[in-house]
């Protein structure tokens, strides 16, 4: 059977196709991130088209409220390139979103394919990746989340990203490897995590009221980690910082947008939680 772009059903995906989706991610030269996948399926809304071998295309939609929707691995196996899979998926993850903005980060490759859509550009995101320079050097400004801090930390986040993501980060907090906290005058003013991916520990979100209190709360969690770190980031200054403390800019990402320009006060969004998330 051979799939019909213009009438084929765009399939719910769930945790019983994590083997295809780490099929179709190797195919288009992806990591198999089984840990970033078994999230990704059980907290987003996957969906995927299928042909006569495999999974040909998959889209993960995140729903956070009628502000905001996130669209991430939107991939289409290479024996289907060029023949409208991927509009097909976007398509429908647009139909989906139920939200006044849509927005997604696109790497050069589908950047053509999201701004025929009527994504426009919102800025950049560079990823960093090395051996954290400050290993040990923990800064004892931070400590780490406890159960208490989850009500002050939905409400921080929900500020920053203007969006209800309380369902997402309470999935976050068992996912992760770790979270920290900064506060000030006895308020949390910033929190980040990290999770790892391979050998890599991605450090995100970070969130922080100023790029002293981000650069503390990396350094924290960083500063623990024996191996490479990921940091993903829009703040050139942090980024800037990022490469004196040994983690290299390997590439980069467009931010994109639909609908309104993105909600919350992204001035205090310093690292996303995941690309495929925001």
């Amino acid at each position: 059977m051979t799939v019909d772009i213009a009438r084929a059903p765009v399939a719910r995906l769930g945790i019983e196709d994590l083997a295809a989706c780490l099929d179709l991610a190797a195919d288009r030269q992806w990591p198999r991130e089984r840990r970033k996948w078994s999230f990704l399926l059980t907290m987003g809304e996957a969906y995927g088209l299928r042909d006569e071998h495999d999974l040909a295309g998959s889209v993960v939609l995140s729903r956070f409220g009628p502000r905001l929707a996130w669209v991430g691995m939107m991939l289409v196996a290479q024996r289907w390139n060029r023949r409208g899979l991927g509009r097909a998926l976007m398509r429908h993850a647009m139909d989906h979103a139920g939200a006044g903005t849509i927005a997604l980060y696109a790497t050069e490759s589908g950047r053509p394919l999201y701004e025929a859509l009527g994504l426009r550009v919102a800025g950049t995101v560079s990823t960093h990746r090395g051996r954290f320079l400050g290993a040990g050097s923990r800064t004892g400004l931070t400590r780490p989340f406890t159960p208490a801090d989850l009500a002050a930390v939905q409400r921080l986040d929900a500020e920053v990203t203007g969006a209800d993501r309380r369902r997402l980060l309470t999935g976050y907090l068992r996912f992760a490897g770790q979270v920290r906290v900064v506060t000030e005058g006895g308020a949390i003013t910033g929190y980040a995590g990290s999770w790892r991916d391979g050998e890599t520990v991605v450090i995100g979100p970070v969130i922080a009221a100023r790029l002293a209190d981000a650069k503390v709360l990396v350094t924290d969690i960083a500063s623990t980690v024996d191996g490479p770190v990921r940091l993903d980031t829009g703040h050139p200054y942090l980024a800037a910082w990022a490469v004196a403390e040994g983690l290299a800019r390997q590439f980069e990402v467009t931010t994109m947008v639909h609908g309104r320009d993105l909600p919350g006060d992204r001035s205090r969004l310093f690292t996303p939680l995941m690309q495929a998330l925001g």
